[in-house]
């Protein structure tokens, strides 16, 4: 018999304000006691059919940019692990869970955390990807991150045993760390403080006893990673992505990345670009009146997000100034190999809930509209935007990145009303943090198992 499937965007899944902060608390280690190591700890790797697991993604997705997500994915075991999230949530959906229900961000790689611009002009580090955000387990957001920790940390020639998995219990208890210090915090506080370079800082300060919390390698790369975000902004993305074509400004195309679109699609997305911006705010509605479109094209991102369809629009004031926005198709989310479909709420609309909630601020910009066959999402296409290569990660600035990453997401976590329950979970056995490492590293062996038939497949034509 299949597990029925939780409404994936049922926030009063975790609306349970009848119960206090340690009513919570020794729920979740209830919960923690009857928990077995071994059960937490164990993954075994298997040869499996990748295919029919990975087609009810890629039946939602527009078949011709299949090839090229292929290819990203092709890259590395990481690039693998980034591309198939659907593959770990099958794993995941067999194993025992806490049954400890947040809102997650459904896809929280080490890829997918970076800097971006809040509306008061601020530089922000956090989760930068909500694709996959839903009311789900807390634990599929910490192993996919600490499994993603264990893959770069491949690459990156890292010993596993000796350096990796200790650290990886350390990382786990700067988690519940997070979550306890948020506890200890003023509700409006935990809800209003802004993930700021500063903040982040703070907080780890707090963490480590008022210690330097970072690692110099870690700063140096963030100075460098930090004055290269800044300068990404619209400005930068009109000087590299346009150019002036019979004197008026045109995205510049390179199939199969950037490609313009036909004169109906163009239409449609300019009718949902109309609505998007009836829909937005009242300062944002009036600054976007101000603007005309002058071209949009299909621009592919990313490896996981690739076979979605996304869309620059170049808007232009007369005065020549330019705004670019990013038009990104909303995928809904699927359980158990089915659909989930909300006929109230289309899944646009549901993303830009989740990452409102997620982010400790969001982009001005953000926004949703639905045609009649799709659901899109619109934000800014560079607003700050800006990552950390994690390529060049030496040991120390490993360790500290990971931490930090785990950090914002014990933040994010910290928003829904359930939170307290992971506390007292955590807190329920010793050995606790520690499995949680030991499963991402007995996991990968899946990925990289998982990566070879992959690789295997993709040479035999399959």
């Amino acid at each position: 018999m299949s597990k029925p499937i939780i409404v994936p965007y049922n926030f009063t899944q975790t609306d349970i304000n009848t119960k206090t902060d340690s009513e919570l608390i020794e729920e979740g280690q209830r919960l923690g006691i009857d928990a077995d190591q071994a059960t937490i700890e164990h993954f075994t790797a298997h040869r499996r059919n990748l295919k029919k697991i990975m087609d009810v993604r890629n039946s939602l997705l527009y078949k011709r940019l299949l090839k090229v997500k292929r290819q990203r994915m092709s890259k590395s075991a990481f690039a693998f692990f980034r591309g198939t999230v659907d593959l770990m949530n099958y794993d995941f959906d067999q194993l025992y869970q806490s049954d400890i229900r947040v809102l997650i961000g459904g896809d929280a790689h080490l890829g997918n955390f970076g800097y971006y611009g809040s509306p008061e002009g601020q530089l922000l580090f956090d989760m930068n990807d909500f694709d996959e955000s839903h009311v789900g387990h807390w634990e599929y957001d910490v192993k996919r991150l600490l499994i993603s920790a264990v893959l770069v940390a491949k690459q990156q020639g890292f010993d596993i045993e000796k350096q990796v998995l200790p650290h990886l219990a350390v990382v786990m208890k700067t988690y519940l760390n997070t979550l306890i210090h948020l506890h200890e915090l003023p509700a409006i506080e935990r809800f209003t403080a802004t993930n700021t370079m500063e903040n982040i800082a703070a907080t780890f300060d707090v963490l480590n006893g008022n210690k330097d919390a970072f690692d110099d390698s870690y700063t140096k790369l963030v100075s460098k990673t930090v004055k290269k975000a800044i300068g990404s902004n619209s400005d930068y993305a009109v000087k590299k992505y346009t150019e002036l074509v019979d004197g008026k400004r045109r995205f510049i195309e390179k199939e199969p990345v950037t490609v313009h679109v036909g004169a109906k699609t163009y239409g449609r997305l300019a009718n949902g670009y109309y609505r998007y911006r009836g829909k937005s705010r009242s300062d944002v509605r009036e600054f976007l009146s101000q603007f005309h479109i002058v071209d949009i094209v299909r621009h592919v991102v990313g490896v996981g997000s690739v076979g979605t369809l996304c869309y620059l629009i170049l808007l232009e004031n007369p005065n020549g100034d330019y705004h670019v926005l990013q038009v990104k198709q909303a995928l809904p989310i699927y359980q158990n190999s089915m659909v989930y479909v909300d006929k109230k709420h289309s899944p646009g609309e549901e993303i830009v809930n989740c990452q409102r909630v997620l982010q400790s601020s969001s982009d001005t910009f953000l926004g949703y509209f639905d045609t009649k066959k799709y659901s899109y999402y619109v934000r800014q296409f560079k607003d700050m935007k800006g990552s950390v290569k994690l390529e060049k990660l030496d040991w120390g600035a490993f360790c500290d990145y990971v931490s930090v990453c785990m950090s914002l997401l014990a933040r994010a976590h910290s928003q829904s009303p359930t939170y307290p329950m992971i506390i007292g979970y955590l807190q329920s056995h010793d050995w606790m943090l520690a499995a949680f490492g030991k499963f991402a590293n007995n996991y990968v062996n899946q990925v990289e198992l998982d990566y070879q038939t992959f690789i295997k497949g993709e040479h035999d034509g399959k």
